[in-house]
């Protein structure tokens, strides 16, 4: 995993502006009561000093600290790159051997309260400006992880346009209401007209259900048709070759193959105009019997299936070459591989070497956070999220 994000640095002469306000009495005057040493855990230093001031009224004691040091023990410094070791592939332990090597030393728990802390904060962030962003397609993908040992789904939601993610959320399954409880509230907050998705049948009823267009990903579709409709052709030449040429069935053998042929055609140019002819070939195949019980489909039957799918489908995996710019240009993604590789990015790579989360809240902690650090593309903002 590649992240390009800056840790906090120490600086033991730069402190802390004193509060404008005592928080007891009010009053805006303080005094120096004196500089005790504190010890820090750190990659350089073992000791600051901490600059003791006292209200002048009331007689409140307060601490400032040197930039990158506050009440912890650790530095900002230490618990950055604690934070970005992990991330980037090293275990809980691992993190601990290489603080040791640099002199200083964290236990693995302290090292797994630094990640969660921060991807608590990233999350609670995401969460609030969520609505700053205005989306005209949303991209949604799951993909399962394992939280102690059990199979759990996370969907991420994205900017199929920009392919930021805007969301990771835990869902209870694929199924309709699951989808739609988690993706229309994301949809309504950055205004999506357009959901972009693969070829589920719970994602068209959710499109359908929240009154958004719908674009299916072709990459799912098409090599999968393409591959049916070849063995559909298989079918029909073994067919062929046990049918006499003068039985009548032979005719609709040779028909079936010229409406493959032409089937593979129409997939391949995705033309919005060819809606009519899908029409055409579902009346041709409807009348086609389902195979009985323990048999194989037929050809035709299986012709029946692909083309009333595709007929039902036509007007979403063509959206692309219909909703266009007001000068034409396509806008609208032909494919869903923003959340493919953002899951990919965002979620799997780091979960490979692990053995799965321990909660599900850490699993939407560490996803959120390694999204937000990809997505920003500001190599401060770890150190802003440490410092909130």
């Amino acid at each position: 995993m590649r992240l390009r994000v800056q840790i906090p640095t120490v600086d033991p002469t730069e402190y802390e502006s004193p509060p404008e306000h005592c928080p007891l009495c009010g009053n805006t005057t303080w005094q120096s009561h004196g500089w005790p040493a504190k010890a820090l855990r750190d990659t350089r230093l073992d000791e600051v000093k901490a600059q003791r001031i006292q209200c002048t009224n009331c007689q409140t004691t307060l601490r400032l600290y040197p930039k990158g040091v506050s009440k912890r023990k650790q530095s900002e410094r230490l618990r950055g790159l604690s934070i970005l070791l992990w991330l980037l592939g090293v275990s809980y332990r691992g993190v601990i051997d290489f603080l040791i090597a640099l002199g200083t030393h964290l236990s693995h728990t302290t090292v797994y309260n630094n990640v969660q802390e921060a991807g608590e904060k990233i999350r609670q962030w995401k969460e609030k400006r969520v609505g700053e962003r205005q989306v005209r397609v949303l991209g949604a993908d799951c993909t399962h992880v394992q939280v102690k040992g059990k199979d759990t789904i996370l969907l991420q939601l994205s900017d199929g346009e920009k392919g930021v993610c805007l969301a990771i959320d835990l869902v209870a399954g694929e199924d309709i209401e699951s989808l739609r409880e988690a993706i229309e509230e994301i949809a309504a907050a950055v205004g999506a007209e357009i959901l972009l998705s693969d070829d589920a049948d719970a994602y068209k009823e959710v499109a359908d259900v929240l009154g958004l267009e719908h674009q299916i990903c072709q990459q799912h579709v098409v090599p999968n048709t393409l591959r049916k409709l070849a063995e559909i052709a298989e079918q029909l030449e073994k067919r062929k070759e046990r049918t006499e040429e003068n039985q009548p069935e032979r005719g609709k053998i040779e028909q079936a193959m010229e409406h493959i042929l032409e089937l593979e055609q129409l997939i391949l140019w995705r033309c919005p105009g060819s809606q009519a002819r899908f029409d055409e070939l579902v009346r041709v195949y409807e009348q086609e019997p389902a195979p009985e019980k323990g048999r194989r489909a037929t050809p035709f039957y299986r012709l029946k299936l692909l083309t009333i799918r595709l007929a039902a489908s036509w007007a979403r995996l063509t959206l692309t070459e219909t909703r266009r710019e007001a000068d034409g240009s396509k806008f609208v993604p032909r494919t869903n591989n923003v959340s493919e590789q953002g899951i990919g990015m965002n979620i799997k790579e780091r979960y490979r070497p692990m053995r799965g989360y321990k909660s599900k809240v850490s699993a939407l902690r560490v996803t959120t956070l390694t999204a937000y650090l990809r997505d920003e593309g500001d190599d401060q903002v770890l150190i802003r999220a440490l410092a909130a």
